[in-house]
């Protein structure tokens, strides 16, 4: 009867610990997502100075009687800052998706599938007629 009630007491212990390593990972997983999601508000910022600046340029371009502003070297350059920052945020989004999927599969108790890795973006295929 005694090992009945250590045994009993302990499987609450075990249970409660547990719980509590969860709910302090998951706490910690939001915590990741908030500072990300300050992150993501930085770099919105300069994706809006980006493309202000990109405006910026290719009016210059058209007033110095440019045909295709798009083809200049600073046009460009500006573009593909703007770019840069863009996919930077994008990989932040996709690492907070990432973070609400191993908090969704740790509240469920099932097995995180997968890892931090995000799947690679599948090739889009033309139809045939196209590809001619």
């Amino acid at each position: 009867m005694a090992s009945e009630t250590v045994t009993q007491g302990s499987r609450t212990i075990s249970a409660a610990l547990g719980w509590l390593k969860i709910f302090f990972l998951n706490t910690w997983r939001r915590l990741c997502i908030l500072g990300r999601y300050t992150i993501i508000c930085f770099h919105q910022q300069r994706l809006r100075r980006a493309w202000r600046l990109l405006g910026k340029e290719i009016h210059q371009a058209v007033d110095g009687g440019e045909v295709n502003p798009m083809l200049t070297g600073a046009v460009q350059d500006r573009l593909t800052r703007a770019q840069v920052v863009k996919e930077t945020k994008d990989r932040h989004y996709q690492a907070i998706a990432a973070l609400r999927e191993k908090i969704r599969t740790s509240q469920t108790g099932e097995a995180p599938t997968g890892g931090t890795e995000t799947p690679a973006p599948e090739e889009e295929t033309l139809p045939e007629s196209v590809q001619k």
